[in-house]
């Protein structure tokens, strides 16, 4: 067997620029590679279809919050109608209409319950301070109730009955 030796290397007998050369090939090619994935983003970047999908995809995420937005605000409401329906409701007793305010999220005082009427619409405005969760809070909820001609709301009375301060309106 041949073994052959190549003594006219001209890299061997300079190691300096050896190293040099190599160098300057790794820089050379992390050049080419930066440049062409910079090239590709910003072609990328700029064609027209991307950004297209891009200003979709923003207009439905915007779309979704302001439905959640709406959701939970209608869930508010739902819920503090539902809530206002336990201080203040109102039942046909026969022929007559008693409108019944629960007193206690009113400092259980009648005082704070003011009774409007205007025309054939009664008004009911309750306001007091609901102490939670160690914070103070202002409670107030006004429920108008609109009547038929047979109902004279000049003639109704106000009693209180335990927590509870009731509003009579007779019907003719």
């Amino acid at each position: 067997m041949e073994e052959h030796h190549t003594t006219d290397c001209f890299l061997c007998g300079h190691p300096v620029l050896k190293h040099v050369l190599t160098g300057l090939l790794v820089f050379l090619g992390a050049f080419a590679a930066f440049y062409v994935v910079t090239d590709w983003h910003y072609k990328r970047m700029l064609d027209p279809f991307v950004q297209m999908r891009k200003v979709d995809k923003m207009m439905m995420k915007e779309q979704q919050q302001a439905r959640k937005l709406i959701e939970k605000q209608a869930q508010k409401d739902f819920n503090f109608e539902k809530r206002t329906e336990r201080f203040i409701r109102a039942e046909k007793d026969g022929d007559n209409y008693k409108i019944i305010i629960d007193l206690k999220p009113f400092d259980n005082d009648e005082k704070n319950v003011e009774v409007t009427t205007d025309g054939n619409v009664l008004t009911v405005t309750a306001a007091g301070a609901v102490n939670r969760h160690g914070h103070e809070h202002i409670l107030k909820v006004a429920q108008s109730y609109s009547f038929n001609d047979d109902v004279d709301l000049s003639k109704i009375t106000k009693i209180r009955e335990g927590n509870e301060y009731i509003i009579f309106v007779p019907a003719e």
